[in-house]
C-alpha cells in the first residue's frame, strides 16, 4: 500500500479507543504496518492488536521484541495510553495519584526508553507523547492528571535532547490536546456526577464551544510522525482551537 508512511512500522498505544484508535486507523489508511497496544482488545482492520500494560516493563520488552523478530526495525511510536481521576490536590487519595502517574508517566517513559534503544540500532524513529493543555497550564480539580501531564511534557524535551546528543536522527516531540470527545471525557463527566449540564459546561469551557474530535488530535500526530516536521524535536504542539491563549 503507498502512502507517506509506506514500509515503516508504528506502534500506538492506548489503541482500543480514542485518540489512540483514531491515530492507528489513520496511520494504516496512509500505509505504515501498525501494532496496536492496550489493556482491551484492539480490532482495528489492517492493525495487529497486543495486550500491553503500559506499566510493565516485561511487556514492553516483550512487544520491542516481537516487532524485532517481525520486521527488523521500529519506526513510530505513540504514547497515547492514558487515564484520568477527578480531584484536587486536598481531595486525591494516593492510591489515585499513583495510578495516574504510573500509567501517564511510567507508560511513557517505558515506552520512550525501549522504543529508543530499538530505533537506536538506526539511528532514526520518531516517538510522539500525548500529553494535554493540563500538561501545560493548571487545571483546578485534575490535580493527578495535570501533575502527570506536566511530566510527559519535560521528559519529551529530555529524551529528545538526548536523542539528539547521541548523536541520532531521532525526534521526540509532544501533542497538547484540549479536552477531546473521547471515552477520557465520558469518565470525567462520570466522575463529576454524569449529569448533561456537566459535559455542557466542558464544552463551554472551550473557545469554540465544542471539544475536539479524535481526528483533529490524529492529524496533528500523524503530522509529527512524518518527514513534513523533520525540523521539530523536542517541540510540544498545541491543538486546542485557542484554550490555552485565553
Amino acid at each position: 500500500m503507498g502512502g507517506r508512511f509506506a514500509g515503516r512500522t508504528m506502534v500506538v498505544t492506548g489503541a482500543a479507543s480514542g485518540i489512540g484508535r483514531r491515530t492507528a486507523e489513520r496511520l494504516v489508511s496512509e500505509g505504515a504496518t501498525v501494532h496496536g497496544a492496550d489493556l482491551t482488545p484492539v480490532s482495528i482492520a489492517g492493525v495487529t492488536g497486543h495486550r500491553l500494560d503500559v506499566t510493565s516493563e516485561a511487556d514492553w520488552e516483550a512487544l520491542m521484541s516481537s516487532i524485532a523478530a517481525q520486521h527488523g526495525h521500529l519506526d513510530g511510536l505513540v504514547n497515547a495510553a492514558g487515564v484520568i481521576r477527578m480531584g484536587t490536590t486536598a481531595e486525591t487519595s494516593i492510591e489515585d495519584f499513583r495510578l495516574v502517574m504510573a500509567v501517564n508517566v511510567e507508560g511513557t517513559f517505558l515506552g520512550s526508553k525501549h522504543a529508543m534503544r530499538a530505533m537506536q540500532a538506526r539511528g532514526t524513529g520518531v516517538i510522539v507523547n500525548i500529553s494535554s493543555t493540563a500538561g501545560i497550564c493548571g487545571s483546578p480539580g485534575a490535580a493527578a492528571y495535570t501533575a502527570s501531564k506536566g511530566a510527559v511534557r519535560l521528559l519529551t524535551k529530555t529524551t529528545a535532547l538526548e536523542a539528539i546528543a547521541l548523536p541520532s536522527r531521532i525526534r521526540v516531540n509532544s501533542v497538547h490536546p484540549a479536552l477531546t470527545n473521547t471515552p477520557m471525557a465520558d469518565a470525567i463527566v462520570d466522575q463529576l456526577g454524569g449529569a448533561a449540564e456537566v459535559r455542557q459546561a466542558l464544552s463551554d469551557m472551550m473557545p469554540s464551544g465544542r471539544l475536539a474530535e479524535p481526528d483533529e488530535i490524529a492529524s496533528a500526530i500523524l503530522f509529527l510522525l512524518s518527514d513534513d516536521s523533520s525540523y521539530m524535536n523536542g517541540s510540544e504542539l498545541v491543538v486546542d482551537n485557542g484554550f490555552t491563549a485565553q
